[in-house]
This record gives C-alpha cells, sequence and structure tokens, in this order.
C-alpha cells in the first residue's frame, strides 16, 4: 500500500503546533468518520481555523486532527507525523494513532451512507501495517465508539471492528430481540415473548424520549439501531 504525505501539504495554525510523544507509546489506532460529505483539505481548514463553532478549540488545533486520512477512492494520506499528539480521541491521544474515513456514514441514529469498498480495503490494509509496525493485535484496533462517540465511524466500519476484535454483533429483529434489550438495558416491558402489548410500547416510547427518538411506541429501524449500539456496551 502507498501511503502519500500530505503533512506539510495542508495548512497549518498560524501558530500552534502539536504536543510531541515517544512512539512507544502507541498501543492502539482509533478509526473515525468525518460526519460530512467534504475533504481532508476540508476538514484540516475547518480544525485550523479558530471559531466558537470549532469543537477542537475556539483558538483553532495545530493541524488535522488524525494521523491519517483515507479518501473515497481508497487513497491514504498521512497527514500528521507519528510523533504528535493529535486531538482525534479525548483520553487516549497520547497512546493512539488517529484515523479519519472521508465521508458521512450511518450509525447510531445518524443517516447517511457508507464508505466505498476501495476505502474499507485501504483501512485494512493500514490496519495491518499498523499492527506490524508497532507490534499491536487485533485488540488494538478501535472505533471512536468505544470512547463514548457512538456515532463514529459508522456501522459499516464498526461491525468491521468488532469482528477483527472477536466482539459479539448484536442484531435487534423480531419482536423478542426489542423485548429483550429493553429489558436488559432497564425499560421492563415484561416476559420476552414477541407479542407487542402495552408494556412493551410503553417501555418503548420511554426509552425513545430517553435517546432522543421519535417517541411513537414502534420499534422502527432508528430504534432498532439505538438498541443495538447500546447493547454492544451493556
Amino acid at each position: 500500500m502507498t501511503i502519500k504525505n500530505i503533512i506539510d501539504v495542508l495548512s497549518w495554525h498560524e501558530s500552534r503546533r502539536w504536543s510531541k510523544r515517544d512512539i512507544s507509546n502507541i498501543k492502539k489506532m482509533i478509526f473515525h468518520q468525518e460526519l460530512a460529505e467534504g475533504t481532508i483539505e476540508a476538514v484540516n481548514q475547518y480544525h485550523i481555523t479558530p471559531s466558537s463553532h470549532n469543537h477542537l478549540s475556539s483558538k483553532g488545533a495545530p493541524h488535522f486532527a488524525y494521523h491519517f486520512g483515507i479518501r473515497k477512492n481508497g487513497e491514504v494520506c498521512q497527514c500528521n507525523s507519528y510523533e504528535d499528539i493529535t486531538w482525534h480521541a479525548k483520553g487516549q491521544n497520547v497512546v493512539s494513532v488517529g484515523v479519519m474515513l472521508v465521508g458521512d456514514f450511518k450509525g447510531y441514529n445518524h443517516p447517511g451512507g457508507d464508505p466505498t469498498s476501495e476505502q474499507m480495503d485501504s483501512l485494512a490494509q493500514l490496519v495491518s501495517r499498523l499492527q506490524k509496525e508497532f507490534s499491536l493485535d487485533n485488540q488494538a484496533v478501535y472505533g471512536h465508539y468505544h470512547f463514548g462517540k457512538l456515532a463514529c465511524p459508522g456501522d459499516t466500519v464498526r461491525r468491521w471492528i468488532q469482528k477483527l476484535r472477536g466482539e459479539d454483533i448484536v442484531s435487534i429483529r423480531t419482536m423478542s430481540d426489542v423485548q429483550w434489550a429493553l429489558n436488559k438495558l432497564g425499560y421492563w416491558c415484561g416476559e420476552v415473548d414477541g407479542i407487542f402489548g402495552l408494556k412493551t410500547e410503553r417501555a418503548i416510547r420511554d426509552f425513545q424520549a430517553d435517546h432522543g427518538l421519535v417517541v411513537d411506541g414502534i420499534p422502527g429501524p432508528n430504534t432498532k439501531a439505538t438498541l443495538e449500539e447500546l447493547m454492544m456496551k451493556a
């Protein structure tokens, strides 16, 4: 796999720079999605620009907040050196390499599309390369969802990571699945019998209200997806 180095092609903040680390600290790689339909360059400009809307810092970040970006065509770009402590996952930055896939992907009640096949191929190759470079196993591969950002990096990458890590993939399909998950999460709907009764509807409404969903008492796709996400972390 060829990696294009664009560290100095991307603009930098006029004065701010990353803190540094010894690369022996690297124990994890964490994958993200852009959550928009832009480019690496556009994300970099957003990150370095001082603004009250800049979620990294109102003063602007030093640079693109990930070590790598994967474009829609599968091109992998290195955007910071391994020594740079970038700001991609709070509490994890000193020990991790951050990777962002360009695009807006569906996941955890967030609408969107899916990564391209080229991006998924490049993701797999990059993981293999980083594992060899830093002597990391499959348990060192994380999604941002592991650290609280449940929509990131989206369903497709999340399931790929889960399979790699050997994690259970929870599927909520039937009414019995819905009842089982609701009971496990503390929204008691009685016996798991597959029957959509008043207790189940009330439990669904309470769950929807607590998680920013449309409160209609119907276990639709968004409600099921949210149940899946939360059950993975339960």
